[in-house]
């Protein structure tokens, strides 16, 4: 039977949150298009509000949780402020006529900002697989330590 309590409620929405971003991150990493980078970013948003649930229950567990993932989800940040630069940039150099004073300064910026997003994303993946263990090692077992943390601690049945 399943664990009706507010926290292994909160428990089974966090790991399914944890194995979907695990999954859906190494693919969206692997491609480094914007539009899956950015669904990643969302997915570590909604696993960290999941997680912030369980901070009563968990604090220092959860706190190392949060601070991993809080971590992760400022290089997505990184990346996708890259991305809205230069596409911002692309629609202004598209606009000027060819021999427009502005043309070199904006192709100039726009390089610059696919150059910054290159680094983000060889930063990202850098986080990904770590040093010595992999990031989604190291949160998977982050994670498990802040749900053990809940089960031991009785919580109050939920409905």
């Amino acid at each position: 039977m399943a664990d009706r309590t507010f926290g292994g409620v909160v428990a089974r929405a966090v790991r399914q949150r944890a194995r979907a971003l695990v999954r859906d991150a190494s693919v969206a990493l692997g491609r480094g298009r914007s539009d899956e980078l950015h669904a990643i970013r969302i997915d570590v948003k909604h696993l960290r509000y999941n997680l912030e649930l369980l901070v009563p229950f968990a604090r220092e567990d959860a706190l190392a949780s949060l601070d991993m993932l809080a971590v992760f989800q400022e290089r997505l940040g990184a990346l996708a402020d890259n991305d809205s630069f230069a596409k911002t940039f692309g629609s202004l150099a598209a606009g000027v006529l060819s021999g427009d004073a502005r043309e070199p300064g904006l192709a100039a910026l726009r390089r610059v900002a696919e150059r910054d997003r290159e680094r983000a994303l060889v930063a990202v993946r850098a986080l990904w697989r770590g040093e010595e263990a992999t990031y989604p090692e190291r949160l998977a077992a982050s994670i498990s330590a802040t749900l053990a943390s809940v089960s031991a601690n009785a919580a109050p049945k939920v409905g």
